[in-house]
């Protein structure tokens, strides 16, 4: 039988990756894009605690069908995580996160106090 020569792998456990990232600025908002293929959304956190913004998520688990033995896998759960301090002040009540395609998005809007500010001159 062609599947003889593949053994079963007893270490298919989480394995935890460092999602990478882009972060982009503007006037009000830092956005941060993490890629994090075949995460489960409802598996995904976003937290901010203090000055430190931490990001976790995980795959999903493969269940095997009972009536199934497994032969061979290269598949494992993945989990997720990073983490970011800040040296900006965030407006926290602004936070706003989505999960498109594989793709986590955090937006932080940037406190009144650490967006640029025009000084009017008086003469």
């Amino acid at each position: 039988m062609i599947l003889d020569k593949f053994k079963k792998d007893p270490s298919a456990e989480l394995v935890t990756v460092t999602p990478s990232v882009n972060i982009f600025e503007k006037d009000n908002e830092v956005a941060l894009e993490l890629d994090m293929p075949g995460a489960d959304k409802e598996a995904l956190d976003v937290n901010l605690e203090g000055n430190t913004l931490t990001v976790r998520g995980r795959t999903r688990k493969d269940d095997i069908p009972k009536e199934y033995q497994p032969l061979y896998t290269e598949r494992r759960q993945v989990g997720y995580e990073r983490r970011f301090e800040l040296n900006i002040d965030i407006d926290r009540g602004g936070i706003k996160a989505d999960f498109i395609h594989g793709v986590l998005t955090v937006r932080l809007p940037k406190a009144q106090s650490a967006q640029p500010r025009k000084i009017e001159i008086k003469s």
